[in-house]
């Protein structure tokens, strides 16, 4: 039994005002590192060094966070794809058929009568053609790349991307067919204009769909970006073309291109927070 006047254990007595004093308690450094530990697991601010601080950390931790985030969402990830995907194939089976047929056509035309002069107009045409199909049917593949970009920036702000962001943003839609065209135009200058161009914008899209502002705001941001942090955007640029050039290889691996392009937009999205010194959204 314990005597009521005797001090409880922990603590002394003042001997001049006999008043009992609490003695202070500490925890280790072990139990300290593991209560720090433990919040990290449970979704603290420990996840070693800060974003935006050490690029192969955020390219280490966006791809984990890319993959958990489409194992969450793959449904709502690569649904629009296959469907895009699928229009695409047929648009383009379409253009083969198309200008093979003309190819035949104009060949015949040629054996079977006398030059007239209009042969070479007509060559003229049926080029010009094709390569007007050809940018037509890239429209699909930008609504695609432009819904993968939303959906991704979706999951990156935690929240639940559906089928129906994945199918189109616009915002995002113009942004990527201006990219396009920049870099269309920037093999003027060989060689360094693509890379400068890749360099400055390919950020451009994904902002536009992370932030849903306009294609002019992305690419300023876009430029931002990348004079900021060069070598995440570089090496962003390299693993996932890597990655692309490792599917394209392969007739297997171009049947997982949905899979490919919205893990890549998962991946980008997680890279711009970083950049930004934030972190995406935890997957739930």
């Amino acid at each position: 039994m314990t005597d009521p006047y005797e001090p409880a254990p922990g603590t002394f007595s003042n001997p001049a005002a006999g008043q009992p004093y609490q003695q202070p308690q500490f925890a280790s450094s072990a139990q300290q590192a593991h209560a720090g530990y433990a919040g990290a697991a449970a979704g603290g601010a420990y996840d070693g060094p800060p974003p935006g601080t050490d690029v192969g950390n955020d390219i280490s931790k966006s791809f984990s966070w890319a993959w958990q985030a489409f194992a969450k969402n793959w449904v709502a990830l690569v649904v629009p794809g296959l469907i895009w995907g699928a229009l695409y194939v047929i648009l383009f089976i379409a253009l083969c058929i198309g200008y093979f047929a003309s190819i035949f056509a104009l060949v015949n035309a040629f054996e079977s009568s006398e030059p007239t002069g209009w042969e070479a107009p007509a060559i003229i045409i049926v080029i010009l053609a094709v390569y007007a199909i050809i940018a037509l049917i890239q429209l699909p593949l930008a609504a695609w790349m432009s819904g993968a970009a939303r959906s991704a920036g979706l999951v990156a702000q935690g929240q639940t991307p559906t089928i129906g962001n994945g199918i189109i943003h616009w915002k995002t839609f113009f942004t990527y067919i201006l990219y396009v065209l920049l870099s269309f135009f920037s093999v003027i200058i060989p060689l360094i204009g693509p890379i400068a161009c890749m360099f400055f914008f390919s950020l451009a899209p994904y902002l536009a769909a992370n932030r849903a502002c306009g294609p002019i705001s992305a690419f300023k941001d876009a430029a931002n970006r990348a004079l900021a942090k060069p070598a995440h955007v570089i090496l962003m640029w390299l693993v996932t073309g890597a990655l692309g050039f490792a599917f394209a290889i392969t007739i297997i691996g171009m049947l997982f291109l949905p899979v490919l392009i919205a893990f890549t937009s998962l991946f980008y999205s997680s890279m711009i927070s970083r950049i930004e010194g934030t972190r995406p959204a935890p997957v739930v």
